[in-house]
């Protein structure tokens, strides 16, 4: 019983590890700007695309340029 659970506590502790050293990956900020840059463009999407659905909503033509 007592080897299964130090199996089971060094699976966790890998488990640990391994998000601790991928969560380290993503504090470089080139990718801290990138992706603060893609929510901002996402943001600017929905409002952009919020407004349009208003507009047709209101029965304005609309077409693809």
């Amino acid at each position: 019983m007592l080897s299964m659970d130090l199996l089971v506590a060094m699976e966790m502790s890998e488990k640990i590890e391994k998000a601790t050293n991928d969560s380290k990956k993503k504090m470089d900020g080139n990718s801290a700007a990138a992706r603060r840059k893609q929510r901002i463009n996402q943001r600017e999407l929905l409002n952009d695309n919020e407004g349009l659905n208003m507009l047709r909503g209101l029965g304005v033509p609309m077409s693809k340029q």
